[in-house]
């Protein structure tokens, strides 16, 4: 009887550590419950106001500059200048402005 018990032992630890890694790997898998980060919650906000894309910039401060410009001239009300990736997976950042007349 106690060589049986001591068979089974290694089969009822692995299965053990089966379930439990089951349920830990489920909870991780979950989806947290934060807010969606500022890009994307930026994104839908920018769909709802009507913000419109513009165009690239290499850096901040000639999107800022063509944005002041558009304001100037009566081309839009407002301007933003937010930092992306120009090509989806290139990893090319650059400043895109989004206006809203």
């Amino acid at each position: 009887m106690i060589s049986r018990k001591i068979r089974l032992a290694p089969v009822v630890l692995a299965t053990a550590g089966a379930l439990f890694a089951g349920t830990a790997g489920a909870a991780v898998a979950a989806p947290p419950d934060d807010p969606p980060s500022p890009s994307s919650s930026a994104t839908s906000e920018e769909a709802k106001a009507d913000w419109k894309p513009g165009g690239w910039y290499d850096d901040e401060a000639s999107c800022k500059k063509a944005g002041e410009q558009g304001r100037h001239d009566g081309k839009w009300a407002e301007y933003r200048c937010k930092r992306e990736e120009r090509h989806p997976g290139q990893y090319d950042y650059q400043w895109h402005l989004y206006y809203h007349r």
